[in-house]
């Protein structure tokens, strides 16, 4: 029969159990804190789209006044003429489903810049979380929206 460890160690056997649920906390607090979730009530999307794919790119999510919950190279974006796909990298996407996002969804696309960092800010109408993509991504994402958007 094994030895209960000594006091004030953790039992080794619950490390995994205790690891893997903190990690899907925080991938549920990631998912709820940028709106990630409530995006996904509308725009969920398990289907791959065709256009422009971006792998590992920057972004974040958040509400006014710009968003909060960033992601560190591990954003996926595809974008087209219908809109653009946004997907997370599969080890922070337990609650962050893919989503689609049409352009008639969308309010605004501007380029923007925070001290010495240029990025793409995507305002969406109905007051859904701010999207920023940084680097080419968002600037290919700008453009294509200046494209086929149409002219106020």
């Amino acid at each position: 029969m094994p030895s209960p460890p000594p006091p004030g160690l953790i039992d080794p056997h619950w490390l995994l159990p205790f690891f893997c649920c903190l990690w899907l906390l925080i991938c549920a607090g990631l998912s709820l804190g940028g709106g990630w979730f409530s995006l996904s009530r509308e725009f969920r999307s398990d289907d791959e789209a065709a256009g422009q794919h971006f792998r590992f790119r920057s972004g974040a999510l958040g509400r006014w006044p710009f968003p909060v919950t960033g992601y560190g190279s591990c954003l996926f974006l595809t974008v087209n003429d219908q809109g653009f796909r946004l997907s997370i990298f599969f080890l922070w996407r337990p609650f962050a489903p893919p989503l689609f996002i049409p352009w008639t969804a969308v309010q605004s696309v501007k380029a923007q810049r925070l001290l010495f960092v240029r990025y793409t800010l995507i305002r969406l109408k109905r007051g859904w979380p701010v999207v920023a993509i940084r680097g080419d991504a968002g600037k290919y994402l700008a453009a294509t929206y200046s494209r086929v958007s149409p002219a106020p």
